[in-house]
């Protein structure tokens, strides 16, 4: 419904809802209370965008490795057969 008629020149309208005669320029219906519905060929408005979410805390840097011990010396491998 929409109570805003297309031209200002117009008079009163009808309260789709209760059929009394309405300003054209009211929000609202004074007898039943029924909202004006937007004016057709205008778009809503959009709603506000939301707040941004924290920022994720950067990443803590792994432990050092320790050094490794040194290790005997391998044994020599044994020859292949045939070789």
């Amino acid at each position: 419904m929409c109570f805003r008629p297309p031209t200002i020149e117009a008079g009163p309208v009808k309260c789709p809802q209760c059929g009394a005669e309405v300003d054209p320029t009211a929000n609202e219906c004074p007898s039943c209370g029924a909202k004006a519905a937007p004016a057709p060929g205008i778009p809503p408005m959009p709603g506000a965008p939301g707040a941004p979410g924290a920022p994720k805390a950067p990443g803590v840097p792994g432990a050092p490795s320790a050094p490794k011990a040194p290790g005997a010396p391998s044994a020599p491998k044994p020859p292949t057969p045939g070789a």
